[in-house]
C-alpha cells in the first residue's frame, strides 16, 4: 500500500517530478546527493521546448516540480502564460553573486520583477564550425562567400541559432526578433548568397557530425560548440569559431512551475545542480558551460577549454542571448511567419 505523505517524507524529500531534456536530468551528476536527500526522480523527457507549455499552460496543468526553459521563452513563460513561480533565493545557498558568473546572476532572461525566476544549468554558443583540413578557418561569415567554400557548407535545423544570425548578417540584428513582415522577407532574400554556397540543410546535429566525419562538408554555418569534441572522438579535427559578427548563445534554466507540489525537493534539486562538482560533471557530460566559478578547477582540460571563462563579458557582448519572435502580432512577423519563411528558404537546397 502507498505510504502516507508524512511517512514518505520522514526519511527523505520524496518523489520529484522532473520534465527535462535527455542528458540534462542530472541523475548521474547528482546520484549520491539525491540518495542523501531521499529524492526519487520521476523523469519525463522533453522532445521539444513546446512540450513544456503544452504540459503546463491552461486551466488544468500537469503536476511538474521542476522543468526548464530556453532563454528565448522567458517572456512567453513568465508574462504571457504565467507558468513560472518566483524562486526564494534563501533556499538556494549555492546561488550568490560570489559563486555565480555575473553573466548568469540576476540577468533579465532569468530575473524579472525583482525576483529570481530560473537558474541556468547549462549553456553554450552556436557559431561556425569548420574542418581546417578541408577549408581555411573563416574569420567572418563574409568569408564563407569566397569560392573556396562553395559546396562545403551545411546548415542545420536550429531556428534559435540561425535566425538571429540571419538578421545580423542582413542588417536587422538590432531589431531581431521584432521585424516587420517586409523586413523578414528581406532577411531571407539576403541570406540566399550563403544558401547558394551550401551543400545541405541537415536535420540534426547528429547528421552534421556524420557529414564532417565522412568528409562531405568542411563548414557548418552555425551550430553547437561541442561538435569538435564529438568529431575528434571519431578521428576528425574540427574547430568552433566565433566570427567577427558573433554567434548565438543558448542557455537552459531550471524553474519551478506554478503546478509544482514538492517544493522541498524542487529547491534541493536546483541548489544541488549548481554546486561546483555537479556543474563540473555536467559540463563534461554535456559539453556545455558552467555558471559556477568554483567548478572551473574541478574540470578536465578539454571541458574547461571549451569556453574562455576569463572573457565571458566579451563573448556575451558579441553573441547576445536571442529570444523568439512574437507568437502573435499585427505589427511584427510572428513565429509562424518565420517558420514559413525558413521552410521556403530550405527549398533552395
Amino acid at each position: 500500500a502507498p505510504l502516507l505523505p508524512g511517512i514518505a517524507r520522514a526519511s527523505g524529500l520524496g518523489e520529484l517530478k522532473l520534465l527535462a531534456w535527455e542528458g540534462f536530468t542530472f541523475e548521474e551528476e547528482l546520484k549520491e546527493y539525491l540518495a542523501e536527500k531521499g529524492i526519487d526522480l520521476a523523469i519525463s523527457a522533453i522532445a521539444s521546448q513546446d512540450d513544456v507549455q503544452i504540459r503546463l499552460a491552461g486551466p488544468t496543468p500537469t503536476v511538474v516540480d521542476v522543468t526548464s526553459y530556453n532563454q528565448g521563452y522567458a517572456e512567453l513563460y513568465g508574462r504571457t502564460l504565467n507558468i513560472i513561480q518566483p524562486l526564494d533565493e534563501a533556499r538556494l545557498p549555492n546561488y550568490s553573486a560570489e559563486t555565480i558568473f555575473p553573466e548568469f546572476y540576476h540577468q533579465p532572461a532569468w530575473y524579472w520583477d525583482g525576483q529570481l525566476q530560473g537558474v541556468v544549468m547549462g549553456w553554450g554558443i552556436n557559431c561556425i564550425v569548420c574542418n581546417p583540413a578541408k577549408v581555411p578557418e573563416p574569420a567572418s561569415y563574409a568569408d564563407l562567400l569566397k569560392p573556396e567554400y562553395a559546396g562545403q557548407i551545411a546548415f542545420v535545423e536550429d531556428p534559435l541559432a540561425n535566425w538571429p544570425i540571419f538578421a545580423r548578417l542582413t542588417g536587422f540584428g538590432d531589431k531581431y526578433p521584432n521585424v516587420t513582415r517586409d523586413e523578414l522577407a528581406q532577411i531571407f532574400e539576403g541570406m540566399k548568397p550563403w544558401r547558394d554556397q551550401s551543400k545541405v540543410f541537415a536535420a540534426s546535429i547528429g547528421d552534421v557530425i556524420n557529414l564532417f566525419v565522412n568528409g562531405e562538408i568542411g563548414v557548418l554555418f552555425c551550430g553547437w560548440s561541442g561538435i569538435p569534441v564529438e568529431t575528434g572522438a571519431q578521428g576528425v579535427e574540427t574547430r568552433y569559431v566565433v566570427p567577427a559578427e558573433g554567434g548565438a548563445i543558448w542557455s537552459d534554466a531550471f524553474f519551478i512551475p506554478s503546478s509544482a507540489e514538492n517544493l522541498d525537493a524542487a529547491y534541493a534539486f536546483i541548489d544541488g545542480m549548481i554546486a561546483p562538482q555537479a556543474q563540473a560533471d555536467h559540463a563534461r557530460l554535456t559539453l556545455s558551460g558552467t555558471i559556477n566559478k568554483a567548478a572551473l578547477p574541478l574540470m578536465d582540460d578539454t571541458t574547461r577549454a571549451l569556453f574562455d571563462y576569463d572573457n565571458l563579458a566579451d563573448l556575451f557582448a558579441r553573441s547576445p542571448l536571442p529570444s523568439i519572435p512574437p507568437l502573435a502580432s499585427d505589427e511584427f512577423a510572428t513565429f509562424d511567419d518565420w517558420v514559413q519563411a525558413n521552410t521556403d528558404f530550405k527549398v533552395g537546397f
